[in-house]
C-alpha cells in the first residue's frame, strides 16, 4: 500500500509535528525502527523506546534524534533540511511569557543596532549583501557557538570596534543558526531580569553594546543570566574592546576590585574578537560580491582610507561631517562630544546642546550668528548621510513614539572625535549646562567627578548636590570628600550626618571616623594651647597645623596673626622675635601636622617619597627652582588623602567602586587643600613660596598618577604631557610601594623594585626617568637603604592606588 509522505512545510505546531511524524511511521513498530535505524547494532546509533515515546507522543527531540528517526523511515537526506525547519517552528510556536517578543527571522536589523549602510548608485534594499566573516564559520567561531548554545543554553560575545560589523555578524548568525527561535531586545537590564522570571527556553537574548546594561545596582548580574543559561536561553551580545579590558581585567594584590560583578558575568560566555579590517579571503568574499552587482561593497572596495565596515556604515562621512561643519553645527557637535566623554550617558537635551554651544564660538561668530543658528546647527548635525547615519542621532524614549527625548554622537563619531578632542578644554558654557540641564543622577555623578579632576568645584559642588536630591549615595560620599578637602569639614560632617541618619551604615561609620579624627586633632590642639608658652616657632607651625586637622583651618591664620601683630612668640626665655612670614616649609609642616593625625605612615610615605624625588631631580640637573618645587610635590603628593574618611583610607579588604572613587580624588583634592591654604595664609606668605606652591609643584600632586601610555588618572595624560614633576614622583611613588610593607604583603627587596619599574618602564613610567632613578640605585645605594631603614618603615601600611 501507498503511503503519501507528509509535507513539513505545512507543519507548524507540535500537534501537526506529532501527526507528521506517526504518518512518516507507516504503522512500523518501535522495534522496527530501532532496527532500521541501526542496522549494524552499533553503540548509540539506535532508537530506544523511550526517545520513540517522546518524539512521536510529544514531539521531543534533538536535532540529531530527529536525523535518526528520518533515516529509519527511508527519507531522502535532501529533505532532512525542511524536517529540521520544522521541528524548530512547531517547538517555538508557543511564545515565552515575556510581552514584546518577536521571531528571530522576523526581527528588523536596524532597529536591533546594525548601522545603515551607504547610498550608492544602483543600490537597492536597506543593507548590502553580507560579506562571510571568518569569524562566522571557524571552529569556535559565532555560529558554531550560538549552535552550542542552541543545545544546552549560552552566552555569545562579540568584541570589536564600532562599526566594524559586530552587530551585523551577530543578527546574520541568530538568522542562519536560530531563525525560528523568539527574539527579546530589552530595553535595559529590568526586562532582562522579568524574562529570567518568565522564560521557557527557545529565546535569544540580544544584548547589543553590552556596557548599556551593567554597572551599578541595577545592572545586569550573572545570577539572571544563569536563570536564563539553565533554561536554555541563548543570549547574544556585542561590546567593544576598551570596555571589555576593563570589566575582564584582574586587579592586582590589595587594589580595588571596581568590575567584580561585571567580570563574574563575562564568565559565562563564549567571547569572539572581530577585527576592523577584512582578512584576505573576506576581501576576496567582497570582492565576489561587488561584481556579483551589490553598488555599496563595490564603492567601498573602492575607498582605501577605512576599513570596509566601516565605509559601509558611513565612518568617513560622519567625520567629515564634524570637520567640515560650520562653526555653529560644530559648536554643537562638539558640545554633544564633550557632554558624552565627560560622563553623559543619556540622550543629550536641545536645552543643554543649546546652552553649550556658545563656549565653542569666538566673539565674532557669536555677533554674527542668526535668529535660528541652532535650528540649522541642528538640522546639519542629525542630517543623514549617504542614507546611513547621522551625526547626531535623535532617540526617543522607551515609552513614546515620534517624540525625541534628546540626541547622540554617533559611536564612531564619538571615539573618534572624543579622543581628538581628549585635551581640549571644555568652555564653561557647557560645564553651566550640564549642571543646569543634566537630570539623570548616575550622569550627574559622572560628570561632576570630571569636573572636580579639572579642580572646577563650583560645578563639581553643583552637580553632586543635583544627583543627591536624586538619591544617589556615591554623589554624598564624593561632596563630602570635596568639602573636607576645601577645608569645609562642617558642611562635610552635615552631609555625612544626614546619610547616616536616613539608615545608611557606611554613613554612619564614615562619620563616626570623622569625629574621631576631630576629636583626637581637638584634643592635642588643646593640649599644645596649654603649652603655647613654651616651643617657639615650631610650636605655632604644629598648632596652626593641628587646626587644619581638626577641620577649622581659617581659623590658623587668626592665631598666627595674633603673634605676628605682637610681633614675638612667648618662649620659656628670652621671646623669640616673629616676623609672621610664612615660608613653604612652615605650610608643609602644617599639612605634615594634620596628616599624621589621620595617618602617620602616610606622612612617612610623603616624607621618603619627597627625599627621592630630589635624587632624581638632581640626577637629572634640574634648576634649582625646579628642584624645589619637586621636592615639595613629593612632600604633598598625597596630601589629598586628608579629605577621604579614615575608614576608607585604612579599609584593609576590597575597597567598593564608591571608596576608590573616593580614594582617586585625593588627587585633586590635594591642590585644593594645598591652595587652600596658600590663600588663608596669603598675606603672610613669602613670595618665593607662593610661586613653587601654585605652579610646578601643584602639577606634581595632580599628576603624580597618570601613566606614560595614557591609562591613569586624573587627565589620562600621555608621555611628555605629564608634567615633570608627576613623572619624577611616578617613579619614587612605585619604588616606595615595592620597597616597604604593606597590609597584604611583607617588604620587598631593591632589587625586586628596580624589576618593577624596569618593567613597566614606556607603560606607567617616563622610561627616562627608570634609567635615571636606575643609576641612583647602582650609585647611591647606601641612601637609600638609609631613606628606607627598616626600622623606620616595616609598619607602614596604607591602600595602594
Amino acid at each position: 500500500m501507498h503511503v503519501e509522505m507528509p509535507d513539513p512545510s505545512q507543519v507548524h505546531t507540535v500537534l501537526e509535528l506529532i501527526s507528521a511524524l506517526r504518518a512518516l511511521r507507516a504503522g512500523h513498530s518501535y522495534a522496527d525502527l530501532d532496527k532500521a535505524a541501526n542496522p549494524g547494532n552499533r553503540p548509540k546509533e539506535g532508537l530506544p523506546s523511550s526517545t520513540l515515546s517522546d518524539l512521536l507522543n510529544k514531539g521531543r527531540a534533538s536535532r540529531e534524534t530527529l536525523e535518526v528517526f528520518l533515516r529509519a523511515c527511508a527519507v531522502p537526506r535532501e529533505q532532512w533540511k525542511a524536517w529540521q525547519e520544522a521541528r524548530e517552528r512547531a517547538l517555538t510556536a508557543d511564545a515565552p511569557g515575556t510581552a514584546g517578543l518577536i521571531r528571530v527571522a522576523q526581527a528588523d536589523p536596524r532597529r536591533l543596532g546594525v548601522h545603515a549602510a551607504i547610498d550608492a548608485p544602483g543600490a537597492t534594499g536597506d543593507l548590502p549583501a553580507y560579506i562571510l566573516r571568518d569569524t562566522d564559520t571557524a571552529p569556535r567561531g559565532v555560529r558554531s557557538l550560538l549552535a552550542k548554545a542552541a543545545s544546552r543554553g549560552g552566552m555569545v560575545v562579540l568584541v570589536g570596534e564600532s562599526s566594524v560589523g559586530k552587530s551585523r555578524s551577530a543578527y546574520e548568525a541568530i538568522g542562519a543558526v536560530l531563525p525560528h527561535w523568539w527574539l527579546l531586545h530589552p530595553a535595559d537590564a529590568g526586562q532582562v531580569r522579568q524574562a529570567a522570571e518568565q522564560v521557557t527556553g527557545r529565546l535569544v537574548v540580544w544584548l547589543d553594546e553590552l556596557q548599556r546594561y551593567l554597572g551599578g545596582s541595577a545592572g545586569l548580574s550573572a545570577a539572571t543570566v544563569r536563570v536564563l543559561l539553565e533554561a536554555g536561553t541563548v543570549l547574544i551580545a556585542t561590546i567593544w574592546p576598551e570596555r571589555y579590558t576593563a570589566y575582564t581585567a584582574v586587579p592586582g594584590p590589595g587594589q580595588p576590585d571596581l568590575y567584580a560583578a561585571e567580570r563574574e558575568l563575562l564568565d559565562l560566555a563564549d567571547v569572539v574578537h572581530l577585527r576592523g579590517s577584512f582578512s584576505t579571503a573576506e576581501r576576496e568574499r567582497a570582492e565576489a560580491v561587488a561584481t556579483s552587482g551589490d553598488q555599496r561593497i563595490a564603492l567601498a572596495l573602492r575607498s582605501g582610507d577605512y576599513g570596509l565596515t566601516q565605509i559601509i556604515a558611513a565612518a568617513p562621512q560622519l567625520v567629515n561631517r564634524w570637520r567640515s561643519a560650520d562653526p555653529f553645527a560644530a559648536a554643537v557637535l562638539n558640545a554633544a562630544i564633550d557632554a558624552t566623554r565627560l560622563g553623559a550617558v543619556s540622550p543629550l537635551s536641545p536645552d543643554l546642546l543649546r546652552a553649550a554651544s556658545p563656549g565653542y564660538c569666538d566673539v565674532r561668530q557669536r555677533a554674527i550668528a542668526p535668529p535660528d543658528w541652532f535650528e540649522t546647527a541642528l538640522a546639519y548635525a542629525t542630517g543623514m548621510l549617504n542614507g546611513a547615519a547621522a551625526a547626531l542621532a535623535p532617540v526617543a524614549s522607551s515609552t513614546t513614539m515620534g517624540q525625541i527625548n534628546g540626541y547622540q554622537v554617533a559611536d564612531y563619531l564619538q571615539q573618534h572625535a572624543g579622543q581628538h578632542r581628549h585635551l581640549s578644554e571644555v568652555p564653561s558654557t557647557c560645564w553651566q549646562a550640564l549642571v543646569d540641564h543634566l537630570t539623570d543622577p548616575g550622569d550627574q555623578t559622572r560628570v561632576a567627578h570630571a569636573a572636580q579632576h579639572r579642580l572646577l568645584y563650583q560645578h563639581a559642588g553643583a552637580l553632586y548636590r543635583h544627583a543627591i536630591r536624586s538619591g544617589s549615595g556615591q554623589a554624598t560620599g564624593l561632596l563630602a570628600m570635596l568639602l573636607v578637602g576645601q577645608g569645609r569639614t562642617d558642611d562635610a560632617l552635615a552631609l555625612w550626618r544626614a546619610q547616616a541618619d536616613a539608615g545608611e551604615g557606611s554613613a554612619r561609620t564614615t562619620l563616626t571616623g570623622l569625629l574621631d579624627e576631630q576629636n583626637r586633632a581637638g584634643r592635642e590642639l588643646a593640649r599644645r594651647q596649654a603649652d603655647a608658652g613654651t616651643g617657639g616657632r615650631a610650636a605655632a607651625v604644629r598648632m596652626a597645623g593641628l587646626l587644619v586637622a581638626q577641620g577649622c583651618p581659617q581659623d590658623a591664620p587668626t592665631l598666627w596673626r595674633a603673634w605676628a601683630d605682637a610681633g614675638h612668640l612667648v618662649t620659656a626665655r628670652p621671646p623669640e622675635p616673629f616676623d609672621g612670614e610664612v615660608t613653604a616649609d612652615d605650610l608643609a609642616e602644617m599639612l605634615m601636622t594634620a596628616l599624621d593625625i589621620k595617618s602617620p605612615h602616610t606622612r612617612r610615605h610623603n616624607e621618603r617619597i619627597s627625599r627621592l624625588a630630589a635624587m632624581i631631580g638632581d640626577r637629572m640637573g634640574m634648576r634649582s627652582d625646579a628642584l624645589e618645587a619637586v621636592r615639595l610635590a613629593g612632600l604633598f603628593h598625597d596630601i589629598g588623602k586628608l579629605a577621604v574618611p579614615g575608614t576608607v583610607l585604612n579599609k584593609d579588604g576590597a575597597l567598593t567602586q564608591e571608596e576608590y572613587a573616593l580614594i582617586q580624588s585625593h588627587t585633586s583634592c590635594g591642590v585644593s587643600i594645598v591652595t587652600g591654604l596658600v590663600e588663608l595664609f596669603d598675606e603672610f606668605l613669602e613670595p618665593a613660596a607662593r610661586i613653587l606652591l601654585t605652579d610646578a609643584a601643584l602639577e606634581g600632586i595632580l599628576h603624580h598618577h597618570e601613566r606614560f601610555d595614557g591609562r591613569g588618572y586624573p587627565r589620562g595624560l600621555a608621555g611628555r604631557e605629564i608634567p615633570e614633576s608627576a613623572r619624577v614622583i611616578a617613579v619614587a611613588d612605585v619604588f616606595d610601594a615595592v620597597i616597604t610593607g604593606r597590609a597584604y604583603r611583607p617588604a620587598r627587596s631593591i632589587e625586586m623594585a628596580l624589576e618593577v619599574m624596569s618593567q613597566e618602564a614606556g607603560a606607567s613610567f617616563d622610561p627616562e626617568m627608570v634609567a635615571v632613578f636606575l643609576a641612583i640605585a647602582s650609585s647611591q645605594c647606601d641612601e637609600l637603604e638609609l631613606i628606607f631603614d627598616p626600622r623606620l618603615v616595616r609598619d607602614d601600611r596604607k591602600k595602594p592606588v
